[in-house]
């Protein structure tokens, strides 16, 4: 409610957060996008949240929020019905863990193996690798609530079951008392 009443948003929409660039699939997001919409009755807005670094294309149902607070971005991802994460090169999209700690699904560029690994993993998103998959998967989640909460809630288990402060804390730990006791034991590394 509160991101809508900032931004006036009252529709239904899909989300990318992060620099507006054609290095991160952006130029490639536009033209799935428009295709998405060309061929799919109520199509979801795209609301990007981000500083542009490219032109953005003028289309009715693209809206560029630019840079906002962590408090708008985290409204937004609450009310968004998907994260699209277009990048090619990722190394861990924290942008995407945010949306799963919320129960937002995601669909996420295959081409990149890193997002289609954690997509496959967790459960809780789908991926493309071109046009005529983006615009089917984007139909999918648009049109499927059912799907939207389920791979949501994957999302969120996935999330809190490795990527909590606690969860992680307890790796390293366990990494430095495993390297303590081989140094004790003067086992290589």
């Amino acid at each position: 409610e509160r991101f809508r009443s900032r931004t006036g948003i009252t529709g239904p929409f899909a989300l990318y957060i992060g620099r507006i660039d054609e290095n991160k699939g952006c130029a490639e997001l536009f033209q799935h996008y428009c295709q998405y919409v060309a061929n799919t009755p109520n199509p979801l807005e795209l609301v990007l949240i981000g500083n542009p670094v490219m032109a953005v294309p003028p289309h009715t149902g693209i809206r560029k929020l630019g840079f906002v607070s962590d408090e708008t971005k985290f409204d937004a991802l609450s009310a968004a019905k998907v994260l699209i994460m277009p990048s090619y090169l990722e190394s861990l999209s924290m942008v995407t863990l945010e949306a799963w700690a919320r129960g937002v699904p995601v669909l996420v560029n295959g081409i990149c193996d890193v997002l289609r690994g954690q997509v496959v993993r967790s459960n809780a998103g789908l991926y493309y690798t071109n046009r005529t998959e983006f615009v089917e998967a984007l139909q999918i989640l648009a049109a499927n609530e059912q799907l939207r909460t389920a791979l949501g809630a994957k999302g969120r288990a996935y999330f809190y079951q490795h990527y909590t402060w606690e969860v992680v804390e307890q790796k390293y730990l366990t990494m430095l008392d495993r390297l303590q006791a081989e140094d004790r034991e003067g086992i290589e590394p």
